[in-house]
């Protein structure tokens, strides 16, 4: 596997150690490495450091933003591309047996490699768990989602419900990259029964909601982001001025100029103003 020269070059140690020490393990042949992988991956963070990166890739397809990546997850990324080529069965024990530090790691690497049987799988057990920092590693911050629908790694279904776990989780829509792209039906009527439940028991509601909603609507979608408009969370409103500019509807001109001459948010009255220019 070929890395991104963005993470093949990068220097991943935060001392003259722990660089020797990768760099000694990346020239091991990739047999031996592949056979010590269950013994790399727990030390990665300890050897190599978590300070946080910067810097965006896109790679073979793929796209992930480094400003959610540490160290160590790139010396993973790297180790494994080393290793390759690394089973499915091998990627999924691995991920099975780690602690919750090595299955970071491998999520994240997941994102930038090749989609296989052990993506799916991955993500399997992604929705399955509660540890939401590994729910942001698979599905936020890069285009992994986006990518195992369009191939069919994924089936709509599989991707509606990762998406309602991050919108449960409360996570940015935004660190989601290409899901607002792919809006769906049932995807929308799910947000949409996830934000009344959410009301009737008093919490707050996904701010993304009309947003992703307006991609693809069905009965309610208009009345919720008319609603949102005049809500009192600035990132709400946003939401569904954003919303208003998906949904290219005419007759719902009123309503924005109605609430653009109140609003005293920039960014908000930007989108406003968008969707009366469309």
């Amino acid at each position: 596997m070929s890395l991104p020269p963005a993470l093949s070059a990068l220097e991943t140690g935060p001392s003259s150690d722990g660089q020797a020490w990768l760099v000694g393990q990346l020239a091991r042949p990739p047999t031996e490495l592949r056979a010590a992988l269950a013994v790399i991956l727990p030390g990665l963070a300890r050897r190599i450091g978590r300070e946080g990166l910067s810097g965006r890739v896109e790679h073979a397809g793929a796209e992930a933003d480094l400003s959610a990546w540490r160290r160590c997850d790139a010396a993973g990324l790297r180790v494994l591309a080393a290793a390759d080529p690394v089973p499915d069965s091998a990627i999924v024990d691995l991920f099975l047996r780690g602690d919750l530090e090595e299955r970071t790691i491998l999520l994240r690497a997941a994102t930038l490699r090749p989609l296989s049987e052990s993506t799916s799988r991955l993500l399997d057990e992604v929705q399955r768990s509660n540890i939401v920092a590994h729910l942001e590693a698979a599905c936020l911050d890069s285009n992994l989602l986006a990518r195992s629908v369009d191939v069919g790694l994924l089936s709509r279904d599989r991707f509606d419900r990762l998406v309602l776990k991050a919108a449960f989780n409360d996570l940015p829509l935004d660190r989601m990259i290409g899901v607002a792209a792919r809006p769906g039906p049932e995807l929308s009527r799910m947000l949409q029964g996830l934000a009344t439940e959410r009301e009737a028991a008093g919490r707050s509601v996904w701010r993304d909601t009309c947003r992703l909603a307006a991609g693809a609507p069905v009965p309610g979608t208009v009345a919720r982001v008319l609603g949102d408009l005049e809500h009192g969370d600035a990132g709400r409103r946003l939401a569904a001025a954003q919303a208003l500019v998906l949904l290219r509807r005419p007759d719902l001109a009123t309503f924005a100029r109605e609430r653009i001459a109140r609003e005293d948010k920039p960014d908000v009255r930007r989108a406003l103003e968008r969707a009366l220019a469309s």
